[in-house]
């Protein structure tokens, strides 16, 4: 079996996941680049703070809008 087939996938095909500190709470993101700059899709928090989980910006899924150098 030639080795196109096999290795047909490449590591850029897959999502960068990222842990994060934003505002100070420690996030599980998927890195996702746009026009203005780079986008990161939520995917887990990490805090003992119940009052976190209720902010919305912070919801699995929620994507934050930052712009890195």
């Amino acid at each position: 079996m030639p080795e196109e087939i096999v290795f047909e996938d490449t590591e850029e095909d897959y999502p960068v996941t990222k842990e994060i500190i934003y505002q100070g709470i420690l996030l599980s993101v998927l890195v996702q680049p746009t026009e203005e700059g780079v986008g990161f899709v939520v995917q887990r928090v990490y805090s003992s703070n119940p009052a976190v989980y209720l902010r919305e910006e912070l919801q699995p899924g929620s994507v934050l809008r930052l712009n890195l150098p």
